[in-house]
């Protein structure tokens, strides 16, 4: 566990004079420079470590991605099983929201189809097993609603046996709002609207996982679905709160332990922005995923990788099977020493919050509750017999902890992509501007022109400049006057390095 490590920066050391007298320019650094910790693949349960080391060396992918992923399947086996007791008054579900965050053609559909590929192949035999006891449940269904309408209609024509045909009508109806109807077993779903999901849920006992290698979650979310009864599924679904969703024309969805899951890889240009939106940022909706922002080895990859050991592909599915049949559950406790580390690791996060953090307190405050989760995961991943029988020990929540702080690393990276530093995100802004504009010199005066939508003074510029001179994408000069003798406006001029200006006028 390390002390510490990669913080946004705190400060800008540059003022707006740039060095003007060199001519050799660097290439710039990017916006999101957070150093990130490679995954801790060690701290996974044997046979999910085995195969996600073979995984991302067959499909030469970033082995955070399988990793992270991976925490996904656990936690689809264990959310309908079991929750995690960290003290009397705390206790936590055990689904995730993980989103592994790479650019194109880095074979994102192949890690998901390997990582799930047992538990579609668990799915099918289940469906499969139970199709005989849908029908007839279905059949049993349809046979009392049937017999409803015949007693209805004889009620209501009040003829000879109206009175024992009401009564019988009554019958049927308590025993139909009592009846408990079966639905094709399901684990995962694709993506889907807020009201498909909560339906889903309702059907399989309050539990989904949504599988995707696209992100339209995030799609949906930033489009039709930008509302607060949108966002509730997932919300309260990573929380655990109740879940009541009415429906027109159809009964309502009532599920008072709801429990989900997300599994996704998405493109970096699908965060971008997402801190802009308000009610995502407000209601705590970024600070619910846990992230992996992918070091592409595109240009790098090895043409012909060595396949994936046969007894790995057969352990990890053997794996994958005994914890999605597992027959326990229940609540998962922490041991005495375990829960010290869990109130060390707590005390240094929130020193975190208040001195570094402040850009991060929505996920920073989710973070301890998180890494609890998944020791219980690997925990009830690594017994094999009931995991409520025994605590959570030091060394699991040790391992848990050392996940943590790679989530906290790329959780950094992540919110300078999507936007959660302020500073860095004007920064970017006015970037985006200068570059749309296709000009290799501004003065200060036509660049605020440009951002007026976003500043309503010329001063509100200098802070991102700042960091733009910083960073090196651009250097500004302070000219004595300019041609129309008005006052000076400093003159910006662009890196020639940067993409898109070679030569713009």
């Amino acid at each position: 566990m390390s002390d510490d490590f990669g913080r946004f920066e705190d400060e800008i050391r540059n003022g707006l004079n740039g060095d003007n007298a060199a001519q050799d320019w660097d290439s710039p650094m990017p916006f999101s420079n957070v150093e990130t910790l490679p995954f801790p693949v060690e701290s996974l349960p044997g046979p999910l470590m085995a195969f996600v080391e073979h995984l991302s060396e067959t499909t030469q992918t970033p082995e955070e991605m399988s990793a992270l992923l991976g925490l996904g399947v656990l936690a689809t086996a264990f959310q309908p099983k079991f929750d995690v007791q960290i003290n009397a008054d705390w206790t936590e579900p055990l689904c995730l929201y993980t989103v592994a965050v790479a650019p194109p053609a880095e074979r994102k559909s192949a890690v998901i189809a390997a990582l799930t590929r047992p538990v579609y192949e668990y799915e099918e035999e289940r469906r499969t097993a139970e199709a005989g006891d849908i029908a007839r449940n279905q059949t049993e269904r349809a046979l009392l609603e049937g017999r409803l309408q015949a007693v209805k209609q004889q009620a209501a024509r009040g003829k000879e046996g109206g009175a024992l045909a009401r009564q019988e009508a009554l019958d049927l109806s308590a025993q139909l709002a009592e009846f408990q109807e079966l639905h094709p077993f399901r684990l995962l779903a694709d993506d889907s609207t807020p009201e498909k999901l909560a339906e889903l849920m309702s059907s399989q006992g309050g539990c989904i996982t949504v599988c995707s290698a696209e992100g339209g979650v995030f799609d949906a979310l930033t489009g039709r679905y930008d509302n607060k009864g949108g966002l509730d599924v997932y919300l309260k679904g990573h929380a655990g709160d109740p879940i009541l969703v009415d429906r027109i024309g159809r009964g309502a969805n009532s599920i008072p332990h709801p429990r989900l899951t997300m599994m996704l890889t998405v493109q970096p240009e699908v965060l971008n922005g997402l801190m802009s939106n308000t009610t995502f940022r407000g209601r705590g909706l970024c600070g619910r995923f846990l992230y992996a922002i992918c070091q592409s080895k595109v240009g790098h990859r090895k043409v012909s990788p060595s396949p994936m050991p046969e007894k790995v592909k057969t352990d990890y599915r053997a794996f994958v099977r005994r914890i999605l049949s597992m027959p326990y559950k229940g609540t998962i406790t922490m041991s005495p020493e375990a829960g010290k580390l869990r109130e060390s690791y707590q005390e240094y996060i929130e020193n975190k919050l208040g001195d570094g953090w402040e850009s991060l307190r929505d996920w920073g405050g989710k973070l301890v509750g998180a890494m609890v989760r998944i020791a219980a995961l690997i925990h009830a991943a690594e017994i094999q017999g009931d995991p409520t029988l025994m605590p959570i020990s030091v060394d699991t929540v040790g391992a848990a902890i050392n996940i943590a702080e790679f989530l906290s690393t790329h959780a950094e990276a992540a919110y300078q992509v999507m936007g959660g530093d302020p500073e860095i995100a004007n920064a970017q802004y006015v970037w985006r501007r200068l570059e749309n504009s296709g000009k290799d010199e501004i003065s200060k005066r036509d660049l605020f022109r440009l951002c007026r939508g976003r500043f309503k003074r010329a001063d509100e510029i200098d802070a991102p400049l700042r960091v733009l001179t910083e960073y090196g994408y651009v250097r500004i000069e302070v000219t004595e006057r300019d041609g129309a003798g008005r006052k000076a406006s400093p003159v910006i001029t662009v890196n020639p390095l940067t993409t898109g200006h070679n030569g713009h006028n």
